[in-house]
């Protein structure tokens, strides 16, 4: 089943070598997904793909920074608006750092309104100054997110984005988002140190009439799609050239399904995780907060368009209209293709695994209130835990989808392994940290709550913001196994980390926080 085939959805039949891609885009065609392409935009293509600008590491390992979010004028598109957006830019500075390094980044409120930071993917330290999405900083205040990276952190794409609940779509949908590059991919593939390497961020501004960010979010209405906040930028390339992207959807609701004209791409990471082999696809299926790191082959000398494919999310979901997203021009004179021939990672297939719990959780869209969206019959609560997990534990966690839309499952701190899509066994390629449930179906994925770096209280949630507003999110807390009796006993009141500082773990439990020395916290300082 080395290459397994799916139904044409125009004239042509897509083969694969991965089935688990083949899985997800045959539940997304049963929720009624348009997949036929529209007509090609006629309009000449627009300005060169411009790079964002970078919080960089020094030789200390640092990445020192200030995010600055204030509504700003900005151009959207090319088109005139104003937003609230990092450092007075619609393309936010990319923050890049290594595996072993430490993030410093000071949140400098400007705007009127409450906001806060998550670092989406990273297995990190949710607690005191890291990434914890409990805190807030207030309107024209400043609040100091400083955490250090394991030294074997994953290394790929990531992004950060405002977790104030309740506002976090507004926000995100406005521009408060931006990716994160943890350095080190392709340090298993030496045959392609050198090759170009793109950032290629992913972005849906709803329009309006006013030249201002809409009031209300609605996920359906006209949008202006962006790659680093350009429309339809140009992207050079050599015919044979080899070129690494980092696709990163940083939108706050919209999927977007991607194809280069007429080519085939490699997927080398998802999510921030390198796969274990060869993975092909004609078409990316990138849901909120997904990320895919792809190795691109130039092809004939022209213009190839990068297509974003007309789609819809089910019966009670959203439509979007199909475009021309960006155009790969391929220029200039040929040049020896580079290709894989170093073993990939040897990843442990949790399949395997010695589950400890079996959890069950319904993502539910209300019956009576159309902005309410639930996870097992209740809305998010920030002073409850509702699920407390030991330190060590690998669970399984059946995820189902009774709605007639897609929901899309996150989990902070850690990744996870599908092992199931309605039912279906899944061949193991690698780890994921989002994935989408189909509507009226289910996902089984298997979790391990095994670094201790995640000792904690985070959140998993669907990552569709307007469903996480309304209320589709529930508290984890990871605790030590001598403290889960304890643990369990305060979930009700929030849980033995309390307000998710150290010292409410002393409170709660009378011993000092400890951790190994690789995840401790930094010291705060320069």
């Amino acid at each position: 089943m080395d290459h397994p085939a799916i139904p044409p959805h125009s004239s042509r039949t897509r083969w694969l070598h991965d089935l688990y891609a083949v899985v997800l885009i045959g539940t997304l065609l049963w929720t009624g997904a348009t997949v036929a392409q529209s007509p090609l935009d006629t309009a000449a293509p627009g300005a060169p793909l411009q790079s964002p600008a970078e919080i960089r590491y020094g030789a200390d390992g640092i990445s020192k920074g200030t995010l600055r979010p204030a509504m700003s004028a900005v151009s959207v598109g090319g088109q005139p608006y104003r937003a609230l957006v990092f450092n007075g830019d619609y393309d936010a500075p990319l923050i890049r750092t290594r595996p072993g390094g430490t993030v410093s980044i000071t949140l400098d409120n400007q705007m009127d309104e409450k906001t806060n930071l998550h670092f989406h993917g990273m297995t990190v330290t949710p607690l005191d100054s890291g990434d914890s999405i409990f805190r807030e900083v207030g309107p024209h205040e400043k609040g100091l997110y400083r955490f250090k990276l394991p030294p074997d952190h994953s290394p790929g794409a990531y992004w950060y984005h405002s977790h104030f609940h309740g506002g976090a779509q507004r926000q995100v949908e406005s521009g408060i988002a931006g990716p994160i590059l943890v350095d080190g991919l392709l340090d298993p593939f030496p045959e392609l140190k050198g090759i170009k390497e793109r950032v290629l961020v992913l972005r849906n501004f709803q329009k309006t009439l006013t030249g201002r960010l809409a009031s209300e979010i609605v996920t359906s209405a006209p949008s202006i799609r962006t790659v680093n906040g350009q429309a339809d930028p140009v992207i050079t390339i050599q015919p044979g050239e080899t070129q690494l992207w980092h696709l990163m959807n940083i939108s706050a609701n919209q999927y977007f399904r991607i194809r280069i004209n007429g080519q085939n791409v490699q997927i080398l990471s998802r999510d921030g995780n390198t796969v274990n082999k060869r993975v092909m696809t004609d078409e990316l299926l990138i849901g909120p907060s997904a990320r895919f790191s792809i190795l691109v082959v130039g092809a004939t000398t022209g213009d190839h368009a990068v297509e974003l494919a007309a789609g819809n999310t089910g019966a009670a979901g959203d439509q979007y209209k199909g475009a021309r997203i960006a155009t790969l021009r391929v220029t200039g004179a040929a040049l020896a293709t580079r290709s894989i021939s170093s073993a990939y990672p040897v990843l442990e297939d949790l399949g395997n695994a010695k589950v400890a719990n079996v959890r069950q959780f319904a993502f539910q869209d209300s019956a009576t209130d159309g902005d309410a969206f639930l996870i097992n019959g209740e809305r998010f609560d920030p002073r409850r835990v509702n699920t407390t997990v030991k330190l060590g534990d690998v669970e399984e966690w059946r995820l189902y989808n009774p709605s007639q839309e897609l929901h899309q499952f996150h989990i902070h701190q850690t990744d996870f392994q599908v092992v199931a899509i309605n039912d279906k066994p899944v061949p193991f390629s690698g780890y994921r940290d989002t994935v989408f449930i189909p509507a009226r179906g289910s996902i089984t994925v298997r979790i391990p709550f095994r670094d201790p770096v995640m000792l904690g209280k985070f959140v998993y949630h669907c990552h569709i913001l307007e469903h996480e507003d309304g209320g589709m999110m529930q508290v984890i807390q990871v605790v030590r196994p001598e403290d889960y009796a304890q643990a369990v006993k305060l979930a009700p009141l929030g849980g033995i980390y309390g307000d998710n500082q150290t010292c409410s773990y002393l409170t709660n439990s009378g011993r000092e926080f400890t951790l190994p020395a690789y995840v401790q916290l930094p010291p705060e300082g320069p």
